[in-house]
């Protein structure tokens, strides 16, 4: 197929979500076969630039069998090619949009009531002539169907790519391994409110006062934490760190964290979930619906912990680090289910098949 990629934005030197996502979907697109151009044009060597030109973008766009949309909390200007008269332009490609959030996220960005009214008053707009909405948690499916109007809806949670993610790689240098200390890691912005930054740094400040302070290592990859000097000793921060860099990063830690507020978080499906099982991480997470359904297959539902509870947090975390044995059984298990079904081959291959059979109905 050719697939005009819009609104996919990707820069090689950044680690973002939506980049890591970006660059999966074309390697994957590209590795079925599949071609693949992309407005506006960006860095990735594998695809072609869609021209910027009105005139040559409208004639190239023609000459696609899918014009796909990756979506956030508002509907881009290029959401209008889906209905009269900008459809009849571009002639009858299959479109295709990608749900990663909801519009009320707008809410964690400081966006307006008016603001996100207006996104969803878009999404619905618009979607009258969306053939199909591709959303990354089964939570988003049921707001798009039921919230935006959208009918045929196909839920594709995210995942890893195992290759790239493994625990036998190098791990850096500047993190101490040792069977006294459990190494436990948090990837993510401290200071984007739907990651609960409190319940860790809280769970870290309890563990230190009870004494257990050393047995523990938080190490924080990410942007957006400016006052080390709040933080109990027990907890590392490093930045940010580019994506490539991040597998060695994971190869020196034994649990990850994945903990949100409860909101418009509910919604997504969060990559460092997949990240951490590639690399061989046991994992504990907050009440989440993707969250949850992952512990479900992992049967671990005793390392889901409530958002507003740094006692119990610090509980479970106390309990991997009492039980080493565990932490490789756990991390081991969900490696394997990455493998089996939760990596980006499969997303795309899953996504695709969607499109064929549309494609297949047209002739």
């Amino acid at each position: 197929m050719r697939v005009g990629y819009a609104n996919a934005f990707y820069r090689e030197d950044t680690s973002t979500g939506g980049n890591v996502h970006v660059r999966q979907f074309i390697a994957n697109a590209v590795a079925l076969g599949h071609e693949v151009w992309t407005w506006p044009g960006n860095q990735h060597a594998a695809t072609r630039p869609m021209p910027t030109r009105r005139f040559g973008r409208l004639a190239a766009m023609r000459q696609m069998d899918v014009i796909y949309v990756r979506l956030e909390d508002r509907a881009p200007g290029c959401c209008r090619w889906a209905i009269a008269p900008h459809r009849q332009l571009i002639g009858s490609p299959v479109i295709v949009w990608e749900f990663n959030t909801v519009p009320e996220f707008g809410r964690i960005l400081d966006r307006s009531e008016a603001d996100i009214e207006r996104a969803i008053h878009g999404f619905r707009h618009y979607g009258r002539g969306c053939d199909l909405a591709i959303c990354v948690s089964h939570a988003l499916a049921e707001y798009v169907r039921d919230n935006l109007g959208i009918k045929r809806v196909l839920t594709v949670p995210n995942g890893s790519d195992p290759d790239l993610f493994r625990p036998d790689v190098p791990p850096v240098r500047r993190v101490q391994r040792n069977t006294d200390q459990l190494n436990v890691v948090w990837i993510g912005s401290a200071n984007l409110e739907w990651h609960n930054f409190d319940l860790l740094r809280e769970a870290a400040q309890l563990l230190w006062e009870r004494g257990e302070g050393t047995r523990f290592a938080f190490h924080i990859i990410g942007n957006g934490l400016r006052r080390m000097g709040d933080m109990p000793p027990n907890i590392y921060y490093y930045g940010p760190a580019d994506y490539d860099a991040l597998p060695h990063w994971l190869a020196a830690m034994d649990v990850g964290l994945c903990l949100y507020r409860p909101g418009p978080a509910d919604y997504g499906s969060p990559l460092k979930t997949f990240d951490y099982m590639a690399a061989g991480l046991a994992i504990v997470g907050t009440i989440h619906p993707q969250i949850c359904e992952v512990f479900d297959q992992l049967n671990q539902p005793d390392l889901l912990v409530p958002p507003n509870d740094p006692k119990v947090l610090a509980d479970v975390l106390s309990n991997l680090a009492s039980n080493r044995g565990r932490v490789r059984t756990q991390g081991d298990a969900g490696r394997r289910l990455v493998v089996d079904f939760y990596n980006w081959r499969r997303a795309v291959r899953d996504t695709f098949r969607e499109i064929a059979i549309i494609l297949e109905g047209r002739r």
